[in-house]
């Protein structure tokens, strides 16, 4: 074997031996469980949760503006999002480069 197959393969197999440990880094760490004593509760039950907290705060603003469920949008708006614009910057610099 020459030198650029070799290294083209050895690459590949770097590349895919990589790939193959992503999913298990994307999962993170397990989360670890706390401890309780004998006496304490748990925290459950001690304090809402924070998502249990943003619905009951969601629920009280939904309440204090009821016209908010009769809002229809207006017209048709443009997103251009961070995407669209990179890749506008990349076709404006190719042009300009070529």
């Amino acid at each position: 074997m020459t030198k650029e197959p070799l290294a083209r393969w050895l690459a590949a197999l770097a590349l895919g031996l990589a790939l193959i440990g992503a999913p298990a880094l994307a999962h993170g760490a397990p989360a670890s469980t706390p401890v309780l004593s004998a006496g304490a509760t748990p925290p459950a039950e001690a304090a809402p949760s924070d998502g249990h907290r943003r619905q009951l705060r969601y629920a009280e603003r939904e309440a204090a503006s009821p016209r908010a469920a009769d809002f229809k949008g207006s017209g048709a708006g443009i997103y251009i999002g961070g995407s669209t614009l990179a890749v506008v910057l990349i076709v404006v610099l190719i042009v300009v480069l070529l």
